[in-house]
């Protein structure tokens, strides 16, 4: 492995470790609550309206983490601290991925969405979304919301039988509201991809600052990032899979018109849905 995917792989596993918003539109042509579309709306707006600082506990069956983590409203990379790490692993760039738009009706057609009213987290209000997988192809979710600001102050992930794989909750948490101020719309400049046999309600966008060389893959709650490199001349086509977590990291060599590509799908979805969008982004057109 390359030194320059070395750091790829490490900013990507870094934003899906991280509590990050998910990018879904709250347009409503379905029969959803009106409450459920504010709050998807809300959770969409929060990372371009608010900045905001503060430490959460990462669990898993890997270990525990205290981690700090400050991002600007807006920008693309924030920074994680993890408190009880070695030196060398001390500091993380974290990537906040802006995927396709989809709709709170498409989120609904993938999940069984339920909100309450939820605990107090790092000393604020909050809304509790339960999102329930409707097929094999993700894993459940629980996300304790802000209530002033959309933003996730605890997550727990969930395997297809129930088992709980990974929690994030804050314990102190710093929110600033943005500035009013004309921005360009980054979504405009993603170009939309129509890849050829993604997982239903799955939807890909080109990752930006990776020069085309990555996807970004969701259906507004699963997640996960696609790298694609030419198959290096010592491996031979085949697939290995490794779970940290809710972080699955599949990857996949494949010859495709007599070339070598290898895949690496990176992000909190089952193993049949990484295989899926492996074999997508194999077959997706040239451009």
């Amino acid at each position: 492995m390359t030194r320059s995917r070395h750091a790829l792989i490490s900013i990507v596993c870094a934003a899906v470790g991280a509590i990050s918003p998910l990018q879904v539109s709250a347009q409503n042509d379905c029969d959803l609550d009106q409450t459920i579309v504010r709050v998807v709306d809300q959770i969409q707006r929060s990372h371009q309206d608010f900045s905001y600082s503060g430490t959460f506990l990462k669990e898993s069956s890997v270990g525990r983490n205290f981690i700090e983590k400050t991002y600007s409203a807006g920008e693309e990379l924030g920074q994680l601290d993890y408190l009880n790490a070695g030196e060398t692993e001390s500091t993380q760039s974290v990537w906040a991925p802006r995927g396709p738009a989809v709709t709170a009706c498409e989120l609904s057609e993938v999940y069984a969405l339920h909100l309450e009213r939820g605990p107090k987290v790092a000393g604020r209000s909050s809304n509790l979304f339960h999102l329930r997988p409707r097929d094999g192809l993700r894993l459940g979710y629980r996300l304790a919301l802000d209530e002033a600001s959309g933003l996730i102050l605890k997550s727990e992930s969930f395997s297809e039988d129930g088992k709980l794989l990974e929690r994030h909750e804050y314990a102190s948490l710093t929110v600033t509201p943005k500035e009013k101020a004309a921005e360009e719309d980054a979504i405009a400049l993603m170009q939309h991809l129509d890849i050829v046999g993604l997982p239903f309600g799955y939807k890909a966008s080109l990752a930006r600052g990776f020069e085309e060389k990555a996807l970004f893959v969701s259906d507004g709650i699963a997640a996960a990032t696609v790298v694609f490199e030419p198959l290096p001349d010592d491996l031979s086509p085949g697939e290995g899979a490794v779970r940290h977590g809710a972080t699955l990291t599949y990857s996949r060599g494949s010859i495709v018109s007599g070339t070598g590509v290898l895949v690496t799908v990176i992000g909190e979805v089952p193993l049949p849905a990484a295989r899926l969008i492996a074999e997508a982004v194999r077959v997706a057109p040239s451009r």
